[in-house]
């Protein structure tokens, strides 16, 4: 990266450009520059300043300093320098781009809930109905991975860095395992909790998965292979950082963190059980993205995590 950074110039924009022109030259920019060339990198650390009122602000501040005692132009921030990710204020994706892919979501919490409640769902599955069901499983999480892909990467010609796969910097090795330790922590505190005052909850797993091999395999692969990725991909990467650009890091987490518990919804009588538990892991996975900012402490949390559930269901 060159020393003389200067945001407004790769961007084509003037110091008195507004959010939206900013925005609109970045995209430019994007559709025109190859992939994996230095002017797209440069496109992207330079929206990552500007496409950040905060980070605009200092660097304006910082830039009038310099001209005023006569020095050349301030060179990129430390982000530029170190390759560290942008952060969630640089994302491109806008508020109608997460409504439009949380289309989907709704639907099926609302179909979910309401198949639940007017129906007597019989659990008690043949081998080819669980096959069913599961097969099913992956095409909803894979219809969320191409949701965030679209929205997220092709909409505007991005790379796979704007969710979240860069590696993390600056953090200690035990990062990932606190991330686990505290959604294990706060899931099972809740689950003895509501224990402790005789308050019955149940799960609405496909106990009987486990009593066939081929159902078995599909689910130990959806459960902890499939399920993590797109999810973190989805409800961390795309709808926490949208959210968190708009409404700021704690309404990001939150959020996120309400509809993927809400997407856990099944009979009433697991009302007590699955959301709550969703809600608590999605809200410090959420927190482990955004102090990272990169998908992979949360991922691997989200696989042990998932992991235990599916030795425990095994086990019982």
């Amino acid at each position: 990266m060159a020393t003389d950074f200067d945001p407004y110039r790769i961007l084509g924009v003037d110091r008195g450009a507004s959010a939206d022109d900013v925005r609109a030259a970045y995209e430019r920019l994007m559709a025109e520059a190859p992939a994996g060339s230095e002017r797209r990198r440069e496109a992207e650390v330079a929206y990552a300043v500007l496409g950040s009122e905060e980070r605009r602000r200092e660097y304006d501040s910082r830039l009038s300093m310099r001209e005023m005692r006569g020095m050349p132009a301030a060179s990129a921030p430390a982000l530029a320098a170190t390759g560290e990710p942008a952060g969630y204020e640089a994302v491109p994706w806008t508020p109608g781009d997460i409504a439009r892919a949380l289309i989907l979501p709704l639907l099926l919490i609302a179909l979910n809930i309401g198949t639940a409640v007017t129906t007597d769902v019989d659990t008690d599955f043949t081998e080819g109905e669980l096959i069913v069901a599961l097969a099913f499983g992956f095409v909803v999480t894979i219809t969320f991975l191409a949701l965030a892909y679209h929205f997220a990467v092709r909409k505007y010609n991005g790379t796979l860095r704007s969710l979240g796969f860069v590696w993390p910097t600056g953090l200690a090795w035990w990062f990932p395992g606190a991330i686990l330790g505290g959604a294990l922590l706060g899931a099972y505190a809740y689950i003895g909790a509501i224990a402790a005052v005789g308050v019955e909850a149940e799960s609405n797993v496909l106990e009987n998965a486990y009593d066939y091999a081929i159902p078995l395999v599909m689910m130990g692969f959806l459960v902890i292979v499939v399920a993590p990725l797109t999810e973190e991909i989805f409800f961390r990467a795309f709808l926490f950082q949208g959210l968190a650009k708009r409404w700021g890091t704690w309404a990001g987490i939150g959020g996120s963190a309400a509809i993927f518990g809400l997407l856990h919804a099944g009979s009433p009588e697991t009302w007590l059980l699955l959301p709550p538990v969703a809600f608590i892991a999605g809200g410090i996975f959420a927190w482990g993205f955004a102090r990272s900012r990169s998908i992979y402490p949360s991922l691997f949390a989200h696989v042990i995590f998932n992991s235990v559930s599916f030795i425990v269901g095994f086990t019982a």
